[in-house]
């Protein structure tokens, strides 16, 4: 039963006992009571939802999906930990096993990976500071003070850079990339 329905189900007792409180002692204490258990029961916080990695929500969604129970998601999710550095990050957590519990039974949030502004150390303008833009049109990286444009984009997440930015790991190895975290996408 949801907070909604034993709500409900108190105000039905509720008004059906009215006219019995009005005329007798019993059902006046009874009825006070009523009330009192309807506002309490408002009050109660609902289960708030867990903040996860994409990849633990990807896990939940499959698991879902393919019809499994949660002992058998969890059994399956650890033996893919067992093969996965990922996986196996996450499961170090000690709460980490509640909170997929949690999230498999209350929902969740997608952890969002930051984003940051990058900077290549080494390259500032004598008038300003030169940050890594990606121009979208052309598929190139350049480096520019502009903000954000629907054609260049100025701010990236570490794994967009990675997977798109050839050069990404050898300047990030030998210590060039300097990182700002943004807020947003501007």
């Amino acid at each position: 039963m949801t907070k909604e329905e034993y709500v409900k189900t108190l105000e039905k007792i509720a008004a059906d006992n009215a006219v019995d409180a009005k005329h007798d002692d019993y059902y006046d204490g009874y009825f006070d009571g009523l009330k009192k258990a309807i506002k309490l029961t408002k009050e109660l916080d609902e289960p708030k939802q867990v903040i996860i990695p994409e990849f633990i929500a990807n896990d939940i969604k499959y698991h879902k999906k393919c019809g499994y129970t949660l002992l058998g998601a969890l059994g399956s999710t650890f033996d893919q930990g067992l093969e996965s550095d990922v996986y196996c990050c996450f499961f170090a957590d000690d709460g980490s096993v509640k909170k997929y519990i949690n999230a498999w039974n209350n929902g969740y949030e997608v952890e969002k990976e930051p984003k940051y502004k990058v900077r290549i150390k080494g390259f500032d303008g004598l008038d300003c500071t030169k940050y890594v833009n990606y121009h979208m049109p052309d598929n190139i990286f350049l480096l520019n003070d502009r903000i954000q444009t629907k054609k260049s984009k100025t701010s990236f997440t570490k794994q967009w850079l990675k997977d798109n930015w050839s050069e990404y790991d050898d300047y990030n190895n030998a210590g060039l990339l300097e990182f700002v975290e943004v807020e947003d996408d501007k």
